[in-house]
């Protein structure tokens, strides 16, 4: 089983290069950003979190990254050197949700 430090290398590597995907081939209808990524026990699957704006547009992009998920893999297979790539599924992040609906309620407060 590769170390943590592997494995931190490669989600950085994973997470830089899917993330060239995303921008390259979405439509741009909304921002789609990869906040984590968290590997399975095995690390034979990945599990990428995101986060989409504006709200309204999460089914499209989680429609889009289910759609392309198989062709962002081999995108990132075809770019990262040394190692498995995991398989990938792709998730919104309710954590960054909640962080941003908190920031939204404390700019609220101030004002």
């Amino acid at each position: 089983m590769p170390s943590n430090h592997h494995n931190e290398s490669l989600e950085k590597e994973i997470k830089k290069h899917a993330s060239d995907y995303i921008t390259r081939e979405s439509s741009r209808v909304s921002l789609i950003t990869i906040t984590r990524a968290d590997f399975s026990f095995d690390n034979k699957h990945i599990v990428i979190h995101v986060s989409v704006l504006p709200e309204r547009a999460e089914p499209i992009a989680m429609n889009f990254l289910k759609r392309h998920q198989d062709d962002i893999r081999k995108y990132v297979v075809k770019h990262v050197k040394g190692g498995a790539i995991p398989w990938f599924r792709f998730t919104l992040d309710a954590g960054e949700k909640n962080r941003q609906r908190v920031d939204e309620l404390l700019r609220e407060d101030e004002e």
